[in-house]
């Protein structure tokens, strides 16, 4: 499209309308399956808003209870040096989250609601801010795309994104750092790409810094981010982008020492810190982060086989090459980085820990597109939509059973249940009975208790 009637009011409102359908689609599609799918490290998300809005404390104290789900010794939350109770895990998630808790928030002091009724309250939340957040970073996503590809292409991408990885299932079901580091990301991408004014590589600078608090090892991508500012005119205003980035950084680290006890915050009580955690053979590590059959980031999502297409279009064009030289870069070092851990990623579903680069990945496949014939762009339609199954598969049926499976090995051989193919979750969890729909049966029951109330003789 000719770049004046890109900048016409038509287009605009077009690209609108469009990002505001894929934001309803993408909400609609999220919470169809009636359910969260968490795990305990999402628990301190899910509670830690209701103690900073009700009780103004970003401890656990206030929401413990609810916060160790019923286990006795819970991994997720642990004791201070100060003998109160963090989270084991970065902040930064339920903090940006709260403000969408506020509806809850006021209906509990309205109903003056029990302290029992926190539980249902919290998963209910944790569904609705995840998918809200989810739902707003593929409609964002679209109108980044647009600056870069025509409408066709930006729809397919944006839909691809949103439902055929694992932004659908790590990212829109429970409050994972995963949904937020994607809006983030996009978010830094979406400043890099305006023009290049002060508070455009400010804005960047923040995202980057938040990105970094909210899960350290997407300090990778930040650094990525760091280096676009470098670039060009953003050069001149590289001082705002470092300003900006330390903010959340400082924070992080004032948090992690004075409430967290060590300056590496939770982390430092949890797996993470403990000896050969990021010690594993890289080789093996790449193999099973990209190929394998139950994690494998190509067996999830095949259409992002095109990404290496869409990297050699863009370095042919001396506009595009350092942009996407220094992002696939990023992307490279955070893969070297997970190929040395357990690439398992514990109990959860495809390729998890690969979820915060996949708004970049994505972003790297318009030029692949424009350069497809037909029978390409054909061939390419098919691999977006066989990734959809997976996810899909994964709402609807995933319960955790393959996990059992694929995680639960120890010793030399660990890692062989998560290369047999028969272990692939969106084969294995099919065995199994559909899991129930919890959110929507919480609706169902209360509507019920509701209507009973009313059919019952007074006294």
């Amino acid at each position: 499209m000719p770049p004046a009637a890109e900048a016409s009011p038509a287009a605009s409102r077009q690209r609108r309308r469009d990002a505001a359908l894929l934001f309803v689609l993408a909400l609609v599609v999220y919470n169809a399956n009636g359910r969260v799918i968490g795990s305990g490290d999402t628990l301190p998300a899910r509670f830690l808003p209701f103690a900073l809005l009700e009780h103004g404390t970003i401890y656990v104290d206030p929401v413990r209870a609810a916060t160790t789900g019923g286990w006795p010794a819970p991994y997720w939350i642990r004791p201070s040096p100060n003998g109160h109770w963090v989270s084991t895990y970065p902040i930064a998630t339920p903090l940006l989250v709260s403000p969408l808790y506020m509806p809850a928030v006021v209906w509990r002091r309205m109903t003056d609601a029990p302290e029992s009724s926190l539980p249902i309250v919290g998963m209910v939340m944790e569904k609705v801010a995840a998918s809200l957040v989810a739902s707003a970073m593929v409609a964002w996503f679209y109108l980044l795309l647009r600056r870069r590809a025509p409408r066709r292409d930006a729809l397919l991408l944006a839909a691809a994104l949103g439902f055929a990885t694992n932004t659908w299932m790590s990212g829109s079901q429970a409050l994972w750092q995963h949904g937020v580091a994607e809006l983030l990301v996009v978010a830094a991408l979406w400043w890099l790409t305006a023009p290049p004014t002060a508070g455009n590589i400010a804005a960047a600078g923040a995202a980057a810094g938040l990105l970094a608090a909210n899960r350290p090892p997407d300090a990778l991508l930040a650094a990525a981010f760091g280096l676009l500012a470098l670039d060009g005119e953003r050069r001149r205003h590289l001082h705002w982008f470092v300003l900006a980035a330390a903010v959340p950084a400082l924070a992080t680290l004032s948090y992690n020492v004075s409430i967290v006890g060590h300056v590496s915050g939770g982390y430092a009580m949890g797996r993470a810190a403990r000896e050969g955690f990021f010690g594993l053979p890289i080789g093996p590590g790449l193999a099973g982060l990209l190929l394998s059959p139950t994690k494998g980031l190509l067996v999830f999502s095949p259409f992002l086989l095109f990404v290496p297409l869409g990297f050699v279009h863009a370095w042919r064009d001396r506009r595009e090459r350092w942009t996407a030289g220094v992002l696939a870069g990023g992307v490279l070092a955070q893969l070297l980085l997970y190929a040395r851990t357990d690439w398992r990623a514990g109990f959860s579903y495809g390729p998890r820990f690969l979820a915060d680069a996949l708004p970049i990945l994505v972003w790297l496949l318009p030029p692949a597109l424009r350069g497809l014939s037909a029978a390409g762009r054909a061939v390419f339609l098919a691999a977006c939509l066989l990734s959809v199954a997976p996810q899909a598969i994964g709402a609807f049926f995933y319960s955790g059973y393959s996990d059992h499976v694929i995680c639960c090995e120890t010793g030399e051989r660990r890692f062989a249940a998560a290369w047999d193919p028969r272990n692939t979750p969106f084969l294995f969890e099919l065995r199994y009975p559909r899991p129930t729909m919890d959110l929507a049966r919480l609706f169902v029951d209360r509507w019920a208790g509701h209507r009973s109330a009313d059919r019952a003789p007074s006294r």
